[in-house]
């Protein structure tokens, strides 16, 4: 049994050893080829996944980009419509304060409206024989008077009649001329005159 064996091996021996050298060659050479061909197979399979995990990494970092671009479009538009309300905010303020102050002055004017109503006649009557009024203005609390007289000490007697109105705080003359017209001499004047108006700043108007 055992010889048979034995001579089963060496048959099988001598079967191998019986390969012509060419055969041995060629069967070494596909060899190789096959572990070349199963090498570039695997590096072309790794190149193909680094590629692949470069393509989903910048694919990320794109859509992470893109939300931090759509973050701060967000916190720059709050930006804008905050300091829009902040300004509109201001804006109303003044506004208000503006229109307050312009609310306090037509009031005190009502006021004075009623009190000038009752002077008026104070103002003609202060005039003395030979002076006249001829115009009247008023703006921010100061009065323009407008008017002629004979005389220059008419203007004087005028100017002294009405600081006695206690209607004004001051008077000053601001201009008279002398004019002659169909031989008649007289005096045109203007005098500015400021009213006594308590608790009224007409430059804030």
């Amino acid at each position: 049994m055992n010889r048979k064996i034995n001579e089963k091996k060496n048959f099988e021996k001598t079967r191998i050893n019986l390969l012509p050298p060419k055969d041995r060659n060629r069967v070494v050479k596909n060899r190789k080829m096959l572990i070349i061909f199963s090498i570039t197979i695997g590096y072309l399979i790794f190149i193909f996944l680094l590629d692949l995990a470069s393509v989903f990494n910048n694919n990320f970092k794109r859509a992470y980009i893109s939300q931090l671009n759509q973050q701060l479009t967000m916190i720059q538009t709050k930006n804008i419509l905050n300091e829009t309300f902040e300004s509109a905010i201001g804006k109303r303020k003044i506004l208000l304060k503006a229109i307050q102050k312009k609310i306090a002055v037509i009031d005190s004017l009502k006021k004075l409206k009623v009190a000038w109503n009752k002077k008026i006649s104070e103002m003609v009557a202060a005039s003395p024989d030979g002076v006249w009024m001829s115009g009247l203005t008023l703006e921010k609390g100061v009065i323009i008077i407008n008017g002629n007289s004979i005389s220059l000490s008419g203007i004087s007697t005028y100017i002294n009649n009405l600081k006695n109105t206690e209607l004004f705080t001051k008077i000053v003359l601001k201009r008279a001329q002398r004019k002659i017209i169909s031989g008649n001499t007289f005096y045109s004047f203007d005098l500015k005159a400021v009213l006594k108006i308590p608790n009224i700043n007409f430059n804030n108007q």
